[in-house]
C-alpha cells in the first residue's frame, strides 16, 4: 500500500517547480507528461477524465492536496493502478448517471473562458467526445453550426441543461414543451430540429455515456 511521501514523490515526477507562488500542483506540462507515461492521446477521452477523477479544478492543473487524497480513494500506486482507475470511471458512465454527470458538468468548468462561458467551437468539438456521440448531443453540434456567427458561447446553464434534455425526448422532440423552463436555446433548438428531420433513422437506445 503506498504511503503519503510515496504518493509524494510519485507526484513529484510530473510537478511544476518553477513556480513563484510557492504552490505545489502539477501544471500543463506536467500534466502532458503524465498523459504520455499513461500513452493517453491529449485528443482523446482520457484525459478529461483522468483530471476530474484527480480532482482537479482547473484544465491541466492538479494540486498535491487533491492529488493525494484522490489517488489514496482510488486505491492507486503507480500509473498502471491509475490507468486502471480511468478505465473503470469511463466504463461505469454507462450505469452509473449520477458519476456520468458529476464528471460532464465538471467538463464545462475546464473548458470554459474567462467570460465564465464555453465558446461554441470548443463545445462541438467537446460533446461528441464527452457524449460518445450520442444522438442528441450531435444533432446539436449540426444545430450550432447551423447558427453561424451569431451564436459564440454557451453558459454554464445551457451547458448543464442540455444533459438533462438528451434523458427528456426521443429523436422527434416528443414530450418537449416550450412552456416549460427550458433555456430559450433549446426552444430554438427544438424549432431546427422540427424544420431539419434527421437524414436517416436515429438510433435513440444509447445514453450520452
Amino acid at each position: 500500500m503506498a504511503t503519503q511521501s510515496s504518493r509524494e514523490a510519485w507526484f513529484s515526477q510530473y510537478q511544476d517547480f518553477d513556480r513563484d507562488d510557492g504552490k505545489q500542483l502539477i501544471g500543463p506540462d506536467g500534466f502532458f507528461r503524465l498523459c504520455e507515461a499513461l500513452k493517453y492521446s491529449m485528443d482523446g477521452l482520457e484525459p478529461l477524465v483522468l483530471l476530474w477523477k484527480l480532482g482537479a479544478k482547473e484544465l491541466g492543473t492538479v494540486e498535491l492536496e487533491s492529488w493525494d487524497r484522490e489517488v489514496r480513494a482510488m486505491g492507486a500506486t503507480d500509473n498502471a493502478t491509475l490507468k486502471r482507475a480511468v478505465d473503470v470511471a469511463v466504463s461505469k458512465f454507462t450505469t452509473d448517471f449520477a458519476s456520468y454527470k458529476d464528471f460532464y458538468r465538471q467538463v464545462f468548468l475546464y473548458l470554459r473562458s474567462q467570460n465564465q462561458r464555453i465558446q461554441v467551437e470548443t463545445a462541438k468539438t467537446a460533446l461528441p467526445l464527452i457524449t460518445n456521440q450520442h444522438w442528441l448531443f450531435m444533432r446539436f453540434v449540426k444545430f450550432l453550426e447551423a447558427q453561424g456567427p451569431k451564436m459564440a458561447t454557451m453558459t454554464r446553464d445551457q451547458w448543464n441543461l442540455l444533459l438533462d434534455l438528451s434523458r427528456s425526448v426521443d429523436a422527434e422532440f416528443s414530450g418537449y414543451s416550450k412552456e416549460e423552463a427550458w433555456p430559450s436555446l433549446f426552444d430554438d433548438f427544438y424549432d431546427w430540429v422540427r424544420e431539419h428531420p434527421a437524414p436517416k433513422p436515429i438510433d435513440v437506445t444509447s445514453s450520452p455515456k
